[in-house]
């Protein structure tokens, strides 16, 4: 791969991603509208737990929310720190894996914008905003954390955001004096106007942008899925194990209507005679061992122990001579008179001989009658 083409080939695989990003958020809106009401309700009846942390004089005050009902808690900055905020998940049930961490720090650490972005542009939101900070402000992408919040309602498709963004060194200062790093958290915070923690900037987004139920719903349609392979196994062994029946026993009948079909003879003396029968295959092997290549045949019948041939040869009178020293035939005769054909250029031929060792019919024996 040349070095022209990085380039293109990574636009279209960021090309590909944004747009299997928006079929699954049009698919997964497609299956919230048809799931009834209440199904809805129960898979979205449990949320991601989240805790809020700010400081508060020389202590860390914890907030958490969650199905079980909120829970707060103030532990003194001293104490403080991640295995300290971890320990006291635990206590309430939750796990720091299931749970969204929100440091809650200062407003004035942030550089804020306003931003009129297209509803349709959403999906994009995140490289329209990277694409801004480039060129518009002079901070580097490598240096800050940046996110986008709505800050109104939608007005003809279009909706005011703030861009929130902060460099990366302050976020680090700020979180240092809660005893945390960047890799303890999930997201950053801030006090709104009424006091409330709102998150503004999240590092982890992958688990807040899947609902509960939509993990439902792709846990239950792997179930759906793996049940069906399953199911399709079963029936495919079953049906294998029908035809293997009932080949079985076509087989055994076929045995039995031949073993009634022999006269009387006992089973050793049955076993010895079918032994002693000459199969086809080798008919046909001796039959190309011993006819010459001036000859071909038309015409081939095995009945009762009996062969009969019919074809063309360069010197058909001779071929009576070699079948009989065959050791596999005995008794060869013309059938019927050898005639010249002007077509092929030899001499037509008909032909039958016995085969050695093969049991001959016995005819029925007939009733006696009385004197």
């Amino acid at each position: 791969m040349s070095v022209a083409n990085l380039p293109a080939r990574a636009g279209g695989l960021h090309v590909l991603a944004a747009w299997g990003q928006g079929f699954a958020q049009w698919w997964l809106s497609g299956l919230r509208d048809a799931v009834p009401a209440r199904w809805r309700i129960w898979a979205e009846g449990e949320t991601r737990p989240q805790v809020m942390l700010w400081r508060d004089g020389d202590g860390i005050t914890c907030r958490l929310t969650s199905a079980a009902g909120p829970a707060e808690t103030r532990i003194p900055s001293s104490h403080f720190n991640a295995a300290a905020l971890e320990q006291w998940l635990a206590g309430q049930g939750v796990s720091r894996e299931a749970t969204t961490v929100a440091p809650v720090i200062s407003r004035e650490l942030f550089f804020l914008r306003e931003l009129s972005v297209p509803k349709a542009a959403f999906g994009a939101l995140p490289r329209i905003l990277d694409q801004d900070i480039v060129r518009r402000t002079p901070f580097q992408l490598s240096d800050i954390w940046h996110a986008a919040t709505a800050v109104g309602g939608e007005s003809d498709g279009v909706v005011p955001m703030c861009h929130w963004i902060i460099r990366r060194d302050r976020a680090e200062a700020a979180l240092s004096e809660l005893g945390l790093t960047s890799r303890d958290v999930d997201c950053l915070a801030v006090a709104d106007a009424g006091g409330e923690a709102v998150p503004v900037i999240t590092f982890r987004a992958a688990s807040d942008e899947d609902p509960a139920w939509a993990l439902r719903a792709v846990r239950l349609l792997a179930l759906v899925a793996l049940g069906a392979v399953v199911l399709g196994l079963v029936v495919f062994e079953w049906r294998q194990a029908s035809v293997a029946a009932a080949v079985e026993t076509a087989l055994v009948a076929a045995r039995q209507s031949a073993q009634s079909g022999r006269d009387g003879m006992d089973p050793a003396a049955r076993l010895f005679a079918m032994k002693a029968e000459t199969g086809i295959l080798a008919v046909w092997d001796e039959l190309s061992r011993i006819l010459p290549d001036h000859t071909f045949l038309t015409e081939t019948r095995i009945a009762d122990g009996t062969v009969t041939l019919s074809g063309f040869s360069a010197d058909a009178a001779r071929l009576v001579r070699l079948i009989d020293q065959s050791p596999l035939f005995s008794g060869a005769t013309l059938t019927s008179a050898i005639t010249p054909d002007a077509n092929e250029r030899k001499e037509r031929f008909s032909i039958a001989f016995k085969l050695r060792g093969a049991r001959a019919v016995r005819p029925a024996a007939r009733p006696r009658t009385a004197p």
